[in-house]
Parts: structure tokens; C-alpha cells; sequence
């Protein structure tokens, strides 16, 4: 057998199961299109809300076609949707990665303000998704705010996880005994009016300071007396700072 048709067969067994690579090289450039297109027009939604944004306004912003824009999401439902849901992936994402473990099997409430931490800095960084996200009015754990079913398994995902804890944390006696699917959603919606109050004063409060506005909310509304007395300040306005400090030290690996 000559080398050149040697080398071909090596070739070819190599490449065999293999996408061509001008068809790795057309899926990468959609791939990019498709994240350009996703970051321009989660900014206009969120600046001008899904009733009036225009296709047309993403394809001009974008620098790119109509029909680009068209082919690469086939309408504006879909667009606003293909945003929302790549975003829940990667906050979900965020959380599970540092502490799927923690919320299997969590040791203390300072591990879960953490966590708590984690996902709401993550829609802190993100303001347009958060923003996009406030625009529609609902209250987040109801199933208006879920249109499509990715995004109603993903957040009945993490329902489902915040449900586990707080029935971990009655049964520890770190929480209030009362019914885990309402404290979730409770959470939910403590949440959610904290940070539309932070996008309503223009985003201008410290990310630090709106998370631990937050995390005292969590202490004053689920633990029970015994408990919130050791983690907030005297008056119960926030966090003392050892457990500021116990917080910022999972952030470190020290705990």
C-alpha cells in the first residue's frame, strides 16, 4: 500500500464519527452570533420591556440583518425566552457548582446565608437579566412568571431545593415550623422586592450591602428567636459581624 493512500485511510479513520469541520466551523459561528444577539437584546428588554422591542431595534443594535436575526431565532417570543432560560442555567449553574454538596446535607444557617449569597450576586451582576425579569410583574414562583417548560422545571428545581432546606432547618430547630413550600416562596418574594427596590434607587447600593439586606431578611422571617438573636446585630436591622465573617470565610475555603 503506498504512504499517500495510507495517509488517506489514517485520515479518514481519524475524522470517521467527526462532524466536518466546515460544519464545526458553521456551528461556531452561530454559536456566536447567538450570543451576541442574546446580549444586545437582553439590554433592550430590559430597557423597553418585551411589548415594545422590535426585532428590527435588536437587528440594528446587533449590526446585523433582519433575516439574520430571523433565522437565528425565528421570533421575538423566543428570543425573550432563549434569554431567560440561558440565564436561570447559568444562576442555577453558579449555585449548584459551590454548594450542591451544602444543600444535600447543609450544616448550619451561615452555610445557606452563603449560598443564598451566591445566587443573589449573580442577579446583581447581571442587572439586565434581573431587570428583564421585574418587567414581567409577576411574583417569581408563581407559574405566570415560568411561560415555557425549561423554565418551569428550572425553577421548580430550585423550589424544590429551597422546600428541603427549610424542612431540614425546622427539623434542626434552626427555622420556624411551618410549612416549607410557603417559606420558599416567601423567600421568593423577599427577594425579589428587595431587588426591585435596588433597580428602582438606580442600582446604586454597594452588591455587599443589598446581599446582606437580604440575608437579615432571611434571619428575621425563618429562624426561630433563639437563633436570629445569635446571627443579627442587637437591633436586628443586620448581620453581626462574626456572622458576616463566618460567611465571607466559606468564600475563602476556610470553613
Amino acid at each position: 500500500m503506498s504512504t499517500s493512500v495510507r495517509e488517506t485511510e489514517l485520515k479518514a479513520t481519524r475524522s470517521r464519527g467527526r462532524k466536518p469541520q466546515s460544519a464545526q466551523l458553521r456551528e461556531a459561528r452561530e454559536a456566536l452570533y447567538r450570543e451576541h444577539i442574546l446580549e444586545v437584546a437582553e439590554a433592550i428588554f430590559a430597557d423597553q420591556g418585551f411589548a415594545n422591542t422590535r426585532m428590527q431595534d435588536i437587528a440594528k443594535a446587533a449590526g446585523i440583518s433582519l433575516a439574520k436575526l430571523y433565522q437565528v431565532y425565528p421570533g421575538k417570543d423566543e428570543l425573550y425566552r432563549g434569554i431567560l432560560i440561558e440565564r436561570d442555567a447559568e444562576m442555577l449553574e453558579a449555585v449548584m457548582s459551590k454548594g450542591q454538596a451544602l444543600l444535600a446535607q447543609p450544616q448550619s444557617v451561615e452555610q445557606l446565608l452563603w449560598l443564598t449569597g451566591i445566587n443573589l450576586r449573580y442577579l446583581l451582576e447581571h442587572p439586565d437579566y434581573l431587570r428583564m425579569q421585574l418587567q414581567e410583574g409577576y411574583a417569581w414562583y408563581h407559574s405566570a412568571a415560568q411561560a415555557s417548560t425549561d423554565e418551569k422545571m428550572m425553577w421548580e428545581r430550585g423550589l424544590a431545593m429551597m422546600e428541603q432546606v427549610f424542612a431540614w432547618g425546622a427539623q434542626a430547630g434552626f427555622f420556624l415550623p411551618d410549612n416549607p413550600t410557603d417559606m420558599a416562596r416567601m423567600l421568593m418574594s423577599l427577594q425579589q422586592t428587595r431587588l426591585a427596590n435596588w433597580v428602582s434607587a438606580n442600582m446604586q447600593e454597594a452588591h455587599d450591602r443589598v446581599i446582606q439586606r437580604i440575608q437579615a431578611d432571611f434571619v428575621r422571617n425563618f429562624c426561630v428567636p433563639k437563633v436570629a438573636a445569635q446571627l443579627l446585630a442587637k437591633d436586628g436591622a443586620s448581620l453581626r459581624k462574626a456572622t458576616q465573617e463566618k460567611i465571607q470565610a466559606f468564600d475563602q475555603g476556610a470553613v
